[in-house]
C-alpha cells in the first residue's frame, strides 16, 4: 500500500514537472483535472532555440483542410491565428470562438478583414465574456488543445490530446466559458 501511494506520489511530480512551464502561467485551468487526463498531454513549451513551437503545434493540429467543428476560445489577436482559422474554414465547418472584450475590439480595428469575414459567415458564432480570458484553447475534429500564455500574450505551452479523456476536459473547459458568454451581435460591437 505504501509503495503504491509513493508510486502514485513520484508520477504526480514528473507530471507536474513535466507541465510545469504550462501550469505556471495557465492559472488553476488543471485544478479539477483528473490524474488520467494531466498524464495522456502532450506538451509542447517555448525554448531558447524554438521559441514559437508551441504556436507550430497549434498550426499542425488545426491542419490546412477544412474541419466539420472548430471550437476557440483567445485571450489573444494574431494574424497569425486568423489567417489559420481561415484555412480550416470549409463552407460547412460549424466555428464558434469565444473572446473578452479588448480581443472583440482589437479584432474589429486591427483585423477588419477578419473581423468581417466572422460576420458573412452564418455558420460562425462569436460569444465575448466580460473578465479577461488566460487561456486559449481549441476543439477542432477529435482533439483538444489548451494553451497558457506569459503576462506579454505570447503562448509559452500547449497542451493537447485526442484520447476521449482529453477532448472531455477541454470541452468541460470550453462550456464553462462558453456558458458565461454573450453571443456577439456584430451592430453592437461597431459603436
Amino acid at each position: 500500500m505504501v509503495f503504491e501511494r509513493y508510486d502514485r506520489l513520484i508520477e504526480t511530480i514528473e507530471c507536474a514537472d513535466r507541465m510545469s512551464e504550462f501550469l505556471i502561467h495557465a492559472g488553476g485551468v488543471c485544478e479539477d483535472a483528473p490524474p488520467e487526463v494531466l498524464q495522456q498531454l502532450t506538451v509542447t513549451t517555448a525554448a531558447n532555440n524554438d521559441p514559437h513551437a508551441p504556436i507550430n503545434r497549434y498550426l499542425t493540429i488545426l491542419g490546412d483542410e477544412p474541419v466539420d467543428r472548430f471550437r476557440g476560445v483567445t485571450p489573444i489577436v494574431s494574424r497569425i491565428f486568423n489567417e489559420a482559422a481561415q484555412q480550416v474554414i470549409g463552407p460547412e465547418t460549424e466555428m464558434e470562438l469565444v473572446v473578452d472584450q479588448a480581443v472583440l475590439e482589437r479584432s474589429r480595428v486591427n483585423y477588419p478583414d477578419a473581423y468581417e469575414l466572422g460576420k458573412e459567415l452564418d455558420q460562425f458564432s462569436m460569444y465575448v465574456v466580460d473578465e479577461d480570458l488566460e487561456i486559449g484553447l481549441v476543439l477542432v475534429d477529435g482533439h483538444g488543445a489548451v494553451a497558457s500564455h506569459d503576462d506579454d500574450g505570447n503562448i509559452v505551452a500547449l497542451v493537447d490530446g485526442d484520447a476521449p479523456e482529453v477532448v472531455t476536459w477541454v470541452e468541460g473547459l470550453y462550456e464553462s466559458l462558453r456558458t458565461d458568454a454573450t453571443p456577439v451581435t456584430y451592430e453592437e460591437s461597431t459603436r
